[in-house]
C-alpha cells in the first residue's frame, strides 16, 4: 500500500466527508450518528469506506492523509 500516492483516489461523498471531519475533532461514532441521524454502526461503516477510498490501512492514517489532501477543511461552495 503506497501511502504517499494521492492520484486516482475515489471521490468522497458529503456524508463521508462530514463523518471524517467529525472524527478528526475526536467525536465518537455514536455522537456523529446522532448529529447525522445515523446509527453508530452506520458511521463506522461510512468511515471504513473512507479508509478504502483513501487507500490507507486504518482510520488514523486516513485522518492524516485527509489532512494532507485538505479534506478536513469545510468549504463554503
Amino acid at each position: 500500500m503506497d501511502l504517499g500516492k494521492d492520484s486516482g483516489l475515489l471521490p468522497l461523498t458529503g456524508t463521508e466527508l462530514e463523518c471524517l471531519r467529525q472524527c478528526a475533532k475526536g467525536i465518537t461514532d455514536a455522537q456523529i450518528g446522532v448529529e447525522l441521524e445515523l446509527t453508530e454502526f452506520e458511521v463506522a461503516s461510512v468511515l471504513n469506506v473512507v479508509v478504502l477510498k483513501l487507500r490507507v490501512p486504518n482510520r488514523l492514517a486516513g485522518l492524516a492523509k485527509a489532512g494532507r489532501l485538505g479534506l478536513l477543511q469545510k468549504t463554503d461552495t
